[in-house]
């Protein structure tokens, strides 16, 4: 269990070493006392960030042609060949 610091503008559960809050971006160092409230909870890292939409990919268009690769791309290659040896003796 580790203990998490609510964040007041989104409510998310951040770690306490956090300085703002990674979903909504308040600034988590300078909570006075009254807004700070802290919650118990896994280990494990928080919740995924929400990626803002301007960096999002964009959606492929489902008109658009998919490209699939030709057999010989997905076919397996040869093993080389070894090298002969000479079964002729020395004198």
């Amino acid at each position: 269990m580790a203990l998490w610091l609510k964040c007041p503008g989104c409510q998310a559960q951040n770690p306490l070493p956090l300085r703002s809050c990674p979903r909504c971006g308040q600034d988590l160092s300078k909570l006075p006392a009254a807004q700070r409230v802290y919650v118990m909870g896994p280990a494990a890292a928080p919740p995924p960030v929400a990626v803002p939409a301007e960096s999002k990919p964009p959606v492929e268009d489902a008109a658009k042609p998919s490209i699939t690769p030709s057999p010989e791309a997905n076919a397996v290659p040869k093993p080389a060949k070894k090298a002969k040896r000479s079964t002729k003796k020395k004198k």
